[in-house]
């Protein structure tokens, strides 16, 4: 018995190094900046996606998308020029809808469309009260 006891604690004592040698603080701090790293680099694909999503808007074929407008959450308006005429339909999950044939073209111009930043922010002072 007095043989096993030696070698019992050196077993135990490696055993603690090892487990105490993997939690130091270098390591958790490896490891969870590793896992914040890859939590950003996930958002910024998700949000580069949402910002440059363009299907269905190439100017090559014969349909247009002009504009489109959300309804509610899985719901669209969208304003489509198929040749010289316009249609708005609504697009739904699974259903697509002719809201109206546009007899009169639509049509924006490039000083419509394009604000400064001193107008968008003028309006967004002005929609929370603030005075200028």
């Amino acid at each position: 018995m007095l043989i096993a006891l030696p070698a019992q604690a050196d077993a135990d004592a490696v055993a603690t190094e090892v487990g105490s040698s993997l939690f130091t603080g270098d390591y958790l701090l490896q490891v969870v900046g590793s896992f914040f790293l890859v939590i950003c680099v996930l958002l910024a694909v998700m949000l580069l996606l949402k910002r440059f999503n363009t299907v269905g808007t190439s100017k090559g074929g014969y349909i247009e998308i002009l504009a489109s407008a959300p309804l509610g959450q899985r719901e669209r308006a969208v304003l489509l020029q198929v040749g010289e005429e316009q249609i708005l339909v609504g697009v739904a999950p699974g259903n697509v809808t002719t809201l109206h044939h546009i007899s009169h073209p639509v049509s924006r111009s490039e000083a419509e469309t394009s604000l400064t930043f001193k107008e968008v922010w003028n309006f967004a002072r002005s929609r929370q009260g603030g005075n200028e």
